[in-house]
């Protein structure tokens, strides 16, 4: 079984929320959080005072540990602002570039996902961007219509999408199947679905990667938010850390979607 594992970049820098409801949110949440002993008090501090750092994300620190541990995971950024992703166009472009000029491979974290030309607009901005280079997507908050998403980001040329997820059950084992010429890939683990003690997440963990490797899944699919590699999140960092040397320490072989696409296409050839 190989594993793909991936990045959704809902953050960039503190001014982008602003004008928003993200840090009273935040702050309300850990709030609760910590009360309820889901975390230690030092986590919690940090947490608290996430919002006063300029920079939100993590992903240069996360490239790293990607790189050295030789994951080719793929990054995907916000081309429309929606449900607290908001940041700067040009911010986002320099970004893009950048991990791209470090070797990794980058998508579009979507936000329309029913409306064919509000979706196509998001891909003519991507594909702008990085000048013709055959992508991906992922929905922001997962959203997904069975009917119509995958048929729409097929016309909009993405050459896959990896949304499909069960959010009532928290985790989905499901093979990559394709829809016209776009391939998807069900997203099997989802950092934010697990519990939030760091024993029932590595349980939780798993057992998902048990049961998918007894149906003799081919792939799974990981997403691991940036942000969430820093000491705001260190419960969630942990989690991440324990995960790589798991599969590493269990055989699991590291592949990009689009590696994952070729082999996938050859067998069907």
């Amino acid at each position: 079984m190989k594993v793909i594992i991936s990045h959704d970049v809902d953050h960039l820098y503190r001014n982008d929320h602003l004008f928003d409801l993200i840090y009273p949110k935040l702050w309300v949440r850990s709030t609760i959080e910590v009360i309820k002993k889901q975390y230690g008090i030092k986590e919690y501090f940090y947490r608290m005072l996430s919002p006063f750092e300029k920079r939100r994300n993590r992903i240069a620190e996360v490239m790293e540990f990607d790189s050295n541990n030789n994951i080719p995971s793929t990054f995907f950024f916000g081309m429309e602002n929606g449900i607290g992703m908001n940041y700067n166009r040009s911010k986002a472009a320099e970004m893009i570039k950048y991990v791209k000029d470090m070797g990794f491979d980058v998508g579009v974290h979507g936000i329309e996902y029913r409306e064919l030309d509000n979706m196509c607009k998001e891909a003519r901005t991507f594909n702008s961007i990085v000048d013709n280079l055959d992508f991906g997507i992922r929905m922001h908050y997962v959203r997904f219509d069975n009917e119509i998403t995958l048929k729409n980001l097929d016309k909009c040329g993405y050459i896959f999408d990896s949304s499909e997820f069960d959010k009532n059950k928290g985790f989905l084992i499901k093979k990559p199947y394709k829809v016209n010429n776009i391939w998807e890939f069900p997203l099997t683990i989802m950092d934010g679905y697990l519990p939030p003690k760091i024993e029932d997440k590595i349980q939780n963990t798993k057992k998902i990667i048990n049961d998918a490797k007894a149906v003799g899944l081919q792939y799974i699919t990981i997403l691991f938010h940036d942000y969430m590699f820093s000491n705001g999140f260190d419960t969630d960092r942990k989690w991440y850390l324990w995960l790589v040397d798991y599969l590493k320490e269990n055989n699991f072989e590291f592949i990009s979607y689009k590696d994952a696409i070729k082999e996938l296409e050859g067998q069907n050839e």
